[in-house]
């Protein structure tokens, strides 16, 4: 029986594993490792939310533009990321002013990353005869967030209260914080503080994003009841606290 057991084990190494030492997340190490970009310590609160701020403001441009991305009987949309980059631009207006050139040099990195999910999405935008697009604000701050990390290391994130997307999870400290954000609910506020990411300084900041009335066929009452998507409604209200924006960005040494 040993001989045999040993011998399962040797052609299926993973058959001697519990169930629940399969598809876990992995204990230990933290989201970056190389941080490309790297701001002072006393820029790093402006900056974190600069970044955050740009973020939901492009979310919202996006927004604007859901009834058109949802027309199943228009194809074409005209929302190409040269124009949705001049709409975004336009918003971001107020965060140009007394910024650094560092900061300046983050937010046009920032402002390729979101043409650049956008470009990439322009087919499932256009395609006529489907409401539904798989295209949500969310979906291109996540994407956006992830070729921004990919030029410069700064971390983002969208943590949800019922995440419904893997990288939408929080993690340790995210939770902790949103929880905060959910109990103070129309009245949280940002907060951010300096830790580490592994030996690397970091700012976290973290921004709550509030539910909007339009989310809330989705994500508003009764609780339970199956939306568009098939997921369960959360039975929140507009103003409610439903996620938040983490950024992390490396503090020089």
């Amino acid at each position: 029986m040993k001989k045999l057991l040993a011998l399962a084990l040797l052609l299926n190494p993973l058959s001697g594993l519990a169930n629940d030492a399969i598809g876990i997340p992995a204990k230990g190490g933290q989201p970056e490792y190389l941080f490309l970009d790297k701001v002072s310590r006393e820029a790093a609160p402006s900056t974190a939310k600069m970044i955050s701020d740009a973020l939901s403001i492009g979310r919202l441009v996006i927004f604007a533009q859901m009834p058109k991305i949802g027309n199943p009987a228009l194809a074409d949309k005209g929302f190409g990321a040269d124009v949705f980059a001049e709409q975004w631009q336009a918003a971001l207006e107020a965060q140009l002013i007394d910024i650094t050139p560092k900061q300046e040099a983050l937010l046009e990195k920032l402002v390729w990353a979101g043409k650049l999910s956008m470009d990439i999405n322009q087919d499932r935008i256009n395609t006529p005869g489907v409401k539904y697009k798989h295209f949500l604000p969310a979906k291109w701050a996540r994407e956006t967030g992830l070729f921004f990390n990919a030029k410069t290391g700064v971390y983002t994130k969208q943590p949800s209260v019922n995440y419904r997307h893997p990288s939408n999870a929080p993690d340790a400290n995210e939770k902790k914080v949103l929880t905060t954000l959910v109990q103070a609910g129309e009245t949280a506020t940002a907060t951010g503080e300096f830790t580490q990411m592994g030996k690397q300084a970091v700012y976290r900041y973290f921004d709550p994003v509030k539910l909007m009335e339009p989310c809330l066929a989705c994500h508003g009452k009764p609780k339970g009841e199956l939306d568009m998507l098939g997921y369960e409604k959360d039975g929140m209200s507009a103003g409610d606290v439903v996620g938040m924006i983490s950024v992390a960005i490396a503090v020089e040494d």
